[in-house]
């Protein structure tokens, strides 16, 4: 499947019909919007302005320079608050300024970040036309995970064009009374991204070459600091104790509150190799290569099973059955005993098959972001026709 990729700068955007303000805060965020900042860039009736909002700068900053994608705007790096509804203020008002500024006819944003229901929030104040990738994921309590399932929740309510993954995706949406003609259902963009990588991994860091001794973990949830943070390092601990060959590669996330319990409790352990967040490509290598990965993350989830990696969640409840059902991603509470038994089990299991890539696969065959480019085009037009 050919993804679209300019070889040239951007030279569209600014004051238009037809401008789309692609908006960004996190790496995750930025995996997933590159593809369809490459298919907008792409279309000749279409431009993109993208916008590094801030939440994590030189995530973003790294991220996009992997996928060869230049932003426009950076905003400065989001200062200390004192609570979330802070946040989301303050970066509401940033962003309104550079809707002001640009004037595009559609915003587009991503996924459940403090970013994506500030960017909503900002392109209804400024009667925008608000896009959702990733719409209607939900989870079966309205309050967990907090506070992705509540901004998911509160996005849909500002959003013009809903773009759901899946077909579930789609029911949770009219079922809350959104109208079917504002709903694409497109996969998954980070399909999209999945698939170029995988072209990119060279030879010897395929799965070709598991290594049965790598695991691969990450953490960086808010619903897994603290308390739960130590629950997950005892248990990787005791796993390394029964198992000593392993190794256990952890690239830590860079919130303090996450990475200080993580460094304490692991550093320094000789099975452990706490590693900076890695470029993406990189990653997916880790994780073809690995035998386990043991992550709090939802792209992982859409990613595992197509990697034939084994994932275990350690959450309560996630918004991606769909990758429970392919049998590779199983939730596992935040218990030590039950962490290392479901190792131990995965550990000794067979590997099976990944899951191929293509329409019959859980989330897309990796061309959402041309459905969604060409749905953007279509709703453009007809709303500056009408």
């Amino acid at each position: 499947m050919k993804l679209f990729r300019p070889n040239a700068g951007r030279s569209r955007g600014g004051t238009s019909t037809s401008t789309v303000l692609v908006i960004a805060g996190t790496r995750p965020e930025s995996i997933k919007l590159a593809p369809v900042v490459w298919a907008l860039d792409a279309d000749r009736a279409l431009g993109a302005v993208v916008v590094n909002s801030g939440q994590h700068p030189t995530a973003v900053r790294t991220a996009f320079d992997e996928f060869g994608v230049r932003h426009d705007v950076e905003l400065d790096a989001l200062p200390a608050l004192p609570n979330l509804l802070a946040s989301f203020e303050h970066l509401r008002t940033e962003l309104r300024a550079v809707i002001a500024r640009h004037r595009p006819r559609c915003v587009l944003v991503q996924g459940d970040t403090l970013t994506s229901y500030a960017g909503a929030a900002a392109g209804r104040d400024s009667d925008c036309l608000v896009a959702h990738v990733e719409a209607g994921l939900r989870t079966s309590s309205a309050t967990e995970p907090f506070p992705e399932e509540w901004f998911r929740r509160r996005i849909a309510c500002l959003t013009d064009i809903h773009f759901a993954p899946t077909r579930a995706a789609v029911s949770h949406l009219r079922a809350e009374g959104v109208s079917a003609h504002a709903i694409y259902q497109t996969g998954n963009t980070g399909i999209d991204s999945l698939r170029w990588a995988i072209d990119r991994i060279e030879p010897h860091q395929s799965d070709d070459n598991v290594r049965r001794d790598r695991i691969l973990v990450t953490l960086h949830r808010r619903e897994n600091h603290d308390r739960n943070a130590d629950v997950v390092c005892r248990a990787l601990l005791r796993l390394s104790s029964l198992r000593p060959e392993l190794n256990i590669v952890f690239p830590v996330h860079p919130n303090p509150r996450v990475a200080e319990p993580i460094r304490r409790r692991l550093g320094g352990h000789p099975a452990f190799d706490l590693v900076a967040p890695m470029a993406y490509r990189d990653f997916i290598a880790t994780a073809m290569r690995s035998a386990l990965i043991i992550s709090d993350s939802g792209g992982i989830q859409e990613e595992a099973p197509h990697l034939g990696t084994p994932l275990l969640v350690p959450r309560c409840n996630t918004e991606r059955p769909e990758a429970i059902a392919t049998g590779f991603v199983r939730l596992v509470a935040v218990d030590e005993r039950g962490i290392v038994n479901a190792a131990q089990a995965a550990l000794s299991a067979e590997r099976k098959q990944p899951v191929p890539i293509d329409r019959d696969a859980p989330f897309g065959a990796g061309d959402a972001a041309q459905r969604i480019a060409r749905a953007l085009r279509t709703t453009m037009l007809e709303r500056a026709i009408a």
